[in-house]
């Protein structure tokens, strides 16, 4: 996405900035959200509660070098306001475009689109930035990094909107797998590994993962089948369950 600078130099952020948005609805409000680039990459499994570990496993990998908070863009008294702000605290103050104030996931995604372009353009400009870097070429990669945003855009979704999350995403992984497109295949794939590390063990995302970037024959029914698996197991729906468990053994063994 683009990200319109009204102060501050979009060739060297200075790595904290203060992100509007305009309501489609109501061009006069808007919404803001506020990313940071931590100066000190910060490894967030260390940090959580014994009793989270069973759900956050995989995050104990995960350096964060960015964020956005709050994860949508909050009411803002003004545009005025926010300038005034920006100065004061010597932030960039950075437009990220219109969106409905009404749709929270999308108001969400773009905070997170927001904080990623912000996080590029930083590690673009600044040489020593070496954590950022990696953090960024890694997306994609089991067990490394993922893009802290998403985290924070799916952790407020319950298991029926993360299970609807996942169908879209796979529509679009089998797609741009299909069609050779690498960059939006790491970011959906990085999206599902987010989305994976809200949801029980035995949806078995990693196997989802495995099936949605296959180039396979069969690879886009095999994905199809272990999404519905998901469904299913939610939906305590085990009679399909294992009609669906012997459809992907059959896959398997062909």
């Amino acid at each position: 996405m683009d990200l319109e600078f009204e102060r501050g130099d979009v060739d060297r952020p200075c790595g904290h900035a203060l992100v509007y948005f305009r309501d489609a609805n109501d061009n006069d409000a808007i919404g803001v959200t506020y990313i940071v680039i931590l100066p000190v990459p910060l490894d967030i499994g260390k940090y959580m509660p014994p009793f989270l570990a069973g759900q956050v496993a995989e995050m104990s990998a995960n350096v964060i070098s960015s964020f956005a908070f709050p994860p949508a863009p909050e009411p803002f008294k003004s545009l005025d306001e926010a300038q005034r702000i920006a100065a004061i605290r010597d932030d960039d103050l950075v437009f990220g475009g219109t969106i409905s104030f009404g749709d929270a996931f999308e108001m969400m995604e773009r905070v997170n689109e927001a904080s990623a372009e912000y996080g590029r353009l930083y590690s673009e400009a600044h040489g020593d930035g070496d954590d950022l870097d990696v953090a960024i070429d890694a997306l994609g990669e089991e067990d490394d990094f993922d893009e802290p945003g998403y985290d924070l855009m799916y952790g407020w979704m319950d298991e029926a909107e993360l299970l609807t999350e996942l169908s879209q995403q796979m529509g679009r992984m089998r797609y741009s797998v299909e069609s050779g497109d690498r960059d939006t295949a790491l970011e959906t794939e990085a999206k599902i590994r987010a989305i994976g590390r809200y949801l029980p063990a035995n949806r078995e995302i990693s196997k989802i993962v495995a099936a949605a970037t296959s180039t396979s024959p069969r690879a886009s029914e095999l994905a199809r089948l272990y999404v519905e698996r998901a469904y299913c197991l939610y939906r305590e729906d085990y009679l399909r369950l294992k009609k669906i468990d012997e459809d992907i053994a059959g896959i398997d063994s062909g």
